[in-house]
Formats: C-alpha cells, structure tokens, sequence
C-alpha cells in the first residue's frame, strides 16, 4: 500500500473540497467523490457516488491509509423536518462506508468530522471528556456516529480519528463567503448594513481559519499516535458580539440585538469553547492564521 493515499467523501462541501486542496498540496494521492457530477474547484480523481445508496459504493478501491468522511447534511431546526433525512445521510451513509470496509481486505482509518453541538454548553473551556448533550437531530447524529466508529473498531478493527470542530471560517478556493456564522455576519454586514444579534450576544465560541483547521486534521492523522482518539481542534476564543463588532467595524455596518426566536433559544447550547491542549501536546501544533488578520485581508 502506498503511503499518504485517501479517499474523500464530501469533497465539494465547505471542509471537504478546502481538505481535498490541502491534502494534494501535503502530497497525498486522493480520490475524491461527493453527490455532485464534477468536482467544482480544481482537477483531481473524482467519482460521484451518494453514500445512502450502496451500489455507489461497490467498486471502491479501499487500499488506502484513509478514508476521509466528511459527506453529511448540517442544521438545526431543519433536522426535526427532515429528521429522516438526516439519519440516511448522516448516518446511514457512515454505516454503509464502514460497512463496504469490513467486507473488504483492508482497514484504512476513518477520519470523522464531529461538531462542537455534541457538548452540553459550559462556561469552563470544553475538553474531550466533557458531558455531552443532543439538542438537535445534528447532534444526536453525530454523537451516533462517533458510537458507531467506537463499534466498528471493537467489531471489526478500523481505526478512526474524530476531530470535534466549534466554528470554521474563511475560504482559500474562491471570494464568496458563506459558510456558518461568519459567513451570516458578513452577509447582513455587506448586504443589510446591519448585523442582528440574538440576546445580548455575549456567547462564546472557539473559531479556527479553514487552513489552520485542514492542517491540524492532516497533520495530526499522520502520526500514528491519533488513531481511535478524538480531538478539539484548536481556534481563538471569541464572544459573538465580538466577532461582529470586527465584521461591523470593516463594513462600516450598525450592530443590533433582538430577542431570541423561541425554538432557537430552546436548541442553543450555550457557551462551547473548546480546550485543544490534547492535540496541540499530542502533535505540538499551532495557529497558523488569526481572524483580526484575515479580516483585514479580506
């Protein structure tokens, strides 16, 4: 088997198509696939395939060090309308994957995007042992694949590496932005001149620039030392107000508040700021990015 081979399912969402650019440049032989025709950002080997459907995944070539999972629908309010939805592709579509594994010859290691949704909302910094909690059918979805990844390696030994992630931002493969909370905050700011906050926008959150997140994920995969671990990865702490208060300063935007929608309030979790000391001792990794210098770059 050659070294620093992968496959990518998820290869055109937010993470999946910047990990597929950071991965080429770190040298790794990839096969991405995600639902869409064509991969929509640069030449590399793609395949389509939906991973709810099975016969997609027949074929598959899984002599390979890894197996990035990064296929997956996100939400919170949607997720209790579409609540089936999102068990066929987020999980139903991890257990087929695993599945297809464990029937063939080889174990490659699974790598698993979980989310910062999965912990009970805390005012001490998260660490990886904090308690847990499932507010939306996200989170419990992701909670269950981390389970799921936990049986297959007791069943059927494949190793797995899970990387809890709080808030990603930035975009190295274009000059739209429009992912997650920076993304609505640049949005209102450039397009409304005003940002909305709800409640008094004092919660806090742990963000990581999209490169510095990428990094640590291939990176930390590369040693031996992070297989069947789970890790926060590592991002500068901010409260909400003090993120758009940045964006609204650039923009020259107002910044309002307004009560919480009820079901938004009912499924917020609270403060998730995370304590990454385990992989930043595990891997001796660092920022590379900070957002005050991407703001003022963008």
């Amino acid at each position: 088997m050659n070294k620093k081979t992968c496959v990518v399912f998820g290869a055109n969402g937010y993470i999946g198509r910047h990990l597929v650019y950071f991965l080429k440049n770190n040298g790794f032989k990839i096969k991405a696939s995600d639902i869409q025709d064509n991969f929509g950002s640069f030449d590399i080997d793609y395949f389509k395939s939906d991973i709810v459907n099975v016969d997609d995944l027949k074929g598959i070539d899984w002599a390979v060090e890894y197996v990035f999972m990064f296929a997956g629908i996100t939400g919170t309010r949607n997720g209790f309308d579409n609540y089936e939805k999102f068990v066929k592709v987020n999980e139903i579509g991890l257990l087929n994957i695993l599945n297809e594994i464990r029937k063939s010859n080889f174990r490659p290691r699974v790598v698993y995007p979980s989310t910062r949704l999965v912990y009970k909302g805390s005012n001490l910094p998260l660490r990886e042992d904090s308690q847990r909690e499932s507010k939306t059918i996200y989170a419990i979805n992701k909670i269950a694949c981390e389970n799921i990844l936990e049986a297959y390696l007791n069943s059927f030994d494949i190793p797995y590496t899970i990387y809890r992630i709080c808030v990603p931002y930035g975009n190295n493969l274009g000059t739209d932005y429009s992912y997650g909370t920076i993304g609505f905050f640049l949005d209102q700011a450039k397009n409304k001149g005003t940002i909305n906050l709800y409640g008094d926008g004092s919660l806090r959150r742990t963000f990581t620039n999209i490169e510095d997140l990428c990094n640590q994920i291939i990176l930390s995969c590369l040693n031996g030392k992070s297989a069947n671990q789970i890790y926060n990865t590592i991002g500068e702490e901010f409260s909400l107000k003090e993120i758009a208060s940045m964006i609204a300063v650039k923009y020259k935007a107002d910044l309002t508040t307004s009560k919480w929608p009820d079901l938004d309030l009912l499924t917020e979790s609270g403060h998730t700021v995370f304590n990454s000391q385990k992989i930043e001792k595990d891997f001796n990794l660092k920022l590379n990015n900070s957002f005050t210098n991407w703001l003022a770059c963008i």
